[in-house]
Formats: structure tokens, C-alpha cells, sequence
């Protein structure tokens, strides 16, 4: 095969599209089952719009003030318009089905209009009542159902909250040194060196040292 010939082939190859022309009308007129092209069934299709303009007939009585949305598309090749909503709607991350809680509001809702071929909505019930500033804390949300309960039993009391609190001390600097003389490995307590103080008496010493530093730089700052 030549050049010009196999060019001519290519050519043909590639302006080749395949056309799929389904069962019009004028190739069965004894039918009624088909009417459409690519064999679609009109009964079909008007049952189901039927019922879809039924349910927008219906009145919403109780709309719920808030969504639970998900990704459920991978980001990887996607429009940057995509993005940019998805973005606004914090559903950007990389893993998908991470749930986010928006409000049902006309700009919210036009933000998920244009993205609602990636993603799944669910509307959130509030079997007890939608939770005000003081039901912070003992609020718990089901992402899966989208139930939304309000039970004092859920929250956290203060003292549990204080008693959880570490002192800033050992963060940071102090930490790093308190794990290094606590590990045996450095200073007194080397394997090789005999071991001085065998009830560990240098590493309250250095803790001490550095509980008065920490006080003695946080009085100077705050003063």
C-alpha cells in the first residue's frame, strides 16, 4: 500500500462518523411502540413525566431549612467551573462522599442547580426542633438518614472539658526535652555512662526549671 493510498484511507477512516438511525416512523407504520428514534417508547416517557408533574403539583408544607450534600464524582477531570462552584460549596476535597450541611436559600440552591449532576442531596429532618445557641454541644447528625437530634445527653460538661485540657508546658520545646531525659537514651541515663540518679530525680529538676521559665516568659509577654 502506498503513501497517497494509505493517507486516502486515514482520511476516509476519520471523516467516517457512524450514524445509528432508529425506527422513524416511515419504516414502521404497523407499529405504535416505537415513534421516536433509537427505539424510545413514548408511552414510556409520558408515564413518567406524568408522574413527575404530579409531584411538582404538590405543595411543600414542611421544607427543611437545611441540606446534606455530597460529592459523589471524582474531581480528577473535571471544569475548572465545576471547581470553582464545588469550591463555594466546600465540596473540593479530593475524597468523595465527605458530607456538608448547607442552608436552603435561593444562592445556595443556584450554586447546587449548576452542579447537580456531580453531587447527592438529602434534606436534613428535625425531629426535635431545629437547635438554637443553646443546644450547642448536644447536637448529633445521622449522615445517613439526615436526621438531626437535640439531646442534652450529648453534651460535654465543663469539668470533664477542664480536666481533658493539658497545661501549655508540655508543648513545644519542654515536650521535646522532657521525652529526651524520660527516654534513658541521652545525658545520665546513657547505657554506656552508670546511672546516677536511679529514681529520676533530674528529670523533675529540668521539669521544674522549665515550669518557672515558661511562667516567668508568659508574665512577661502578658505585662
Amino acid at each position: 500500500m502506498s503513501f497517497i493510498s494509505l493517507f486516502r484511507h486515514q482520511k476516509r477512516f476519520l471523516n467516517y462518523k457512524v450514524v445509528y438511525k432508529g425506527p422513524f416512523d416511515y419504516k414502521r407504520d404497523h407499529t405504535k411502540a416505537y415513534k421516536y428514534p433509537f427505539g424510545i417508547n413514548k408511552s414510556a416517557i409520558e408515564e413518567e413525566m406524568n408522574q413527575i408533574n404530579e409531584l411538582r403539583q404538590h405543595e411543600l408544607k414542611q421544607v427543611s431549612p437545611f441540606h446534606l450534600v455530597w460529592r459523589h464524582k471524582d474531581i480528577y477531570d473535571m471544569a475548572w467551573h465545576e471547581r470553582y462552584v464545588l469550591s463555594h460549596l466546600g465540596l473540593h476535597q479530593k475524597e468523595p462522599n465527605l458530607r456538608v450541611v448547607l442552608p436552603n436559600t435561593p444562592h445556595f440552591n443556584d450554586l447546587l442547580w449548576k452542579v447537580k449532576h456531580l453531587i447527592q442531596l438529602m434534606p436534613i429532618a428535625f425531629p426535635d426542633g431545629v437547635p438554637t445557641d443553646r443546644d450547642v454541644g448536644s447536637v448529633k447528625l445521622n449522615t445517613n438518614t439526615g436526621v438531626m437530634n437535640v439531646n442534652p445527653n450529648y453534651k460535654v460538661s465543663n469539668e470533664r472539658l477542664d480536666s481533658a485540657k493539658s497545661h501549655d508546658i508540655f508543648y513545644g520545646r519542654y515536650l521535646r526535652e522532657y521525652l529526651k531525659w524520660s527516654s534513658g537514651l541521652f545525658g545520665k541515663s546513657l547505657p554506656v555512662s552508670p546511672v546516677i540518679d536511679l529514681d529520676g530525680t533530674h528529670i523533675e529538676k529540668y521539669k521544674r526549671k522549665m515550669q518557672n521559665a515558661h511562667k516567668h516568659r508568659h508574665h512577661f509577654y502578658n505585662n
